[in-house]
């Protein structure tokens, strides 16, 4: 059986002008509404990205606080050695060196969290940092170079320390010095260059903790330029000096 259908009737320009335009307004509603779910996307991504910062600022200063009494404490005890080697009364052909009561030849250093950069690293490589504004990429991006140089002292004092345990070693010294301690003018010497090197690397670990400090307070208050993170590391700086 021949199936019969009705003829269309005829289109006119006008009709296919309509149609046109009704094609093509619904695609561009549907590119609006993309458009404008991903933008919300990304806003809910650089808002997630600011309050992960804010937080690991946030835990960064609790670890930086012991890391800075530290310093502070060792900068003070290798001062004393320090003083004690330079004034080490002659001893027949060395000297014998009396050290401050509970001194160690090498300072105990406590285990020490590093701060985290995580957050940073992951925006990096995930590419949203391309969602913040131009200036607070910027303060994030001087924040996480400043933890890095805190690292690299970090690592320098502990190659520091190292050096100065093979001084002690060399100079054969007791773990704990008692009393008069003897030692030929060579092996003082030693020391006291060894001390000297780590009381230069406690200071300046110090230093760069007090600047890291800074910038974190800064992330916690929101700084939103560069220009309002300056004051903060400033502040941290100037507070860090008449300690040393």
């Amino acid at each position: 059986m021949l199936d019969v259908h009705v003829p269309h009737p005829t289109h006119t320009w006008k009709d296919f002008f309509i149609h046109i335009a009704t094609i093509t307004v619904g695609l561009l509603i549907a590119i609006g509404l993309e458009q404008t779910v991903e933008a919300i996307h990304h806003h809910h991504q650089r808002e997630f990205l600011e309050e992960q910062m804010l937080q690991e600022a946030e835990g960064n200063l609790k670890v930086i606080q012991p890391q800075s009494e530290f310093s502070q404490k060792m900068i003070g005890d290798l001062v004393a050695r320090e003083k004690a080697l330079s004034n080490a009364p002659a001893n027949g052909n060395g000297v014998a060196v009396t050290f401050p009561a509970n001194s160690l030849w090498i300072p105990d250093v406590p285990i020490l969290i590093s701060p985290s950069r995580g957050t940073w690293t992951v925006a990096k490589a995930a590419g949203t940092i391309a969602l913040l504004p131009p200036d607070l990429a910027k303060v994030y991006t001087r924040v996480d170079l400043t933890a890095e140089f805190e690292k690299s002292a970090e690592d320098d004092l502990s190659e520091k320390l190292s050096r100065l345990g093979t001084a002690v070693l060399k100079a054969h010294l007791p773990a704990k010095p008692v009393g008069p301690v003897h030692m030929t003018s060579a092996q003082r010497d030693d020391l006291l260059v060894a001390y000297d090197e780590v009381c230069e690397a406690a200071r300046l670990f110090g230093f760069r903790l007090a600047i890291l400090t800074g910038a974190s307070e800064a992330v916690v208050q929101k700084a939103q330029t560069l220009e309002q993170m300056y004051p903060y590391q400033d502040q941290a700086a100037k507070a860090l000096a008449p300690r040393q």
